[in-house]
């Protein structure tokens, strides 16, 4: 191995071992490195809703916080002897747009902050069974998404998630699969949108002397999720593909070096580096 090829190597072996999120906060997003993110919407109904409505200056912070922001991932990325690949950890961000600062729900309200931020942290990295060069460019991951609570713990939708960078040309593509379908978006974020049902809210002290009460959300979840992108076909290879990222992320088992090499080179048609 040669001085360069000994670098390359152990610049990957350092991201491999890097966490597999951080967050940012007061810090502005870069758009151009966002590679997924979904947007919320209160559903407005249950009696969370109404203990929250009791006051229009509560149930309308919430609106806000609900509604407005949109949370999502990016990936930095950096060029080495004419070669694209990714930079350091994945980085979650809470942000009104894909170009605008990071910032998540005040530390007033603990319980709803704190939530907010460990279902973001919920990404891991999907393993592989020996380190291999190609990983600076593809990076896997285990999302659980959270689609419902039994009153003690969440229910949840096992997903994953690709993120890959051509070699080449650059171009980025993301790809996920929910549910028994696979989603992909090539040059631009894989975007959705998340229905957010309240299910149990906690009350602080607030308003004039602390002599008002306001409830917060404590449990929350998506009932529906919407992609803004159709679907892959059912006989695409990339459902293929995808699905056997998901059985070993499931069965917590390192993924195989040949079936990260078939999705590698499958997401390599789509970018344009072949």
């Amino acid at each position: 191995m040669n001085g360069i090829a000994g670098l390359v190597f152990l610049l990957i072996a350092s991201i491999s071992d890097s966490p597999s999120v951080v967050r940012i906060d007061g810090e502005r997003v870069r758009q151009e490195e966002v590679m997924i993110f979904t947007r919320s919407v209160l559903i407005e109904e249950g009696s969370s809703i109404a203990r929250m409505s009791g006051h229009a200056e509560n149930i309308n912070t919430v609106r806000s916080n609900m509604n407005t922001y949109k949370v999502g991932y990016l990936l930095p990325s950096k060029k080495i002897d004419g070669k694209y690949m990714f930079s350091g950890p994945v980085k979650c961000w809470r942000a009104v747009s894909t170009n605008s600062v990071s910032e998540w729900p005040l530390s007033k309200y603990p319980v709803v902050r704190n939530e907010t931020i460990r279902r973001a942290m919920l990404l891991r990295a999907v393993e592989l069974t020996e380190s291999v060069e190609e990983s600076a460019n593809l990076r896997l991951f285990y999302l659980p998404s959270l689609t419902g609570h039994d009153g003690r713990q969440y229910q949840f939708e096992p997903t994953v998630i690709a993120f890959f960078i051509d070699p080449k040309t650059g171009n980025r593509m993301t790809v996920m699969i929910r549910a028994g379908s696979t989603f992909g978006s090539v040059s631009k974020p894989l975007s959705s949108t998340s229905n957010i049902y309240v299910a149990q809210t906690q009350s602080y002290s607030a308003g004039p002397f602390g002599l008002g009460t306001a409830h917060v959300p404590s449990v929350f979840y998506s009932k529906k999720v919407e992609f803004d992108v159709q679907s892959f076909a059912p006989d695409n290879n990339l459902n293929k593909l995808m699905d056997s990222v998901l059985t070993a992320a499931k069965n917590k088992q390192l993924l195989s070096i040949e079936d990260f090499h078939a999705l590698y080179k499958e997401m390599l048609r789509y970018t344009g580096g072949m």
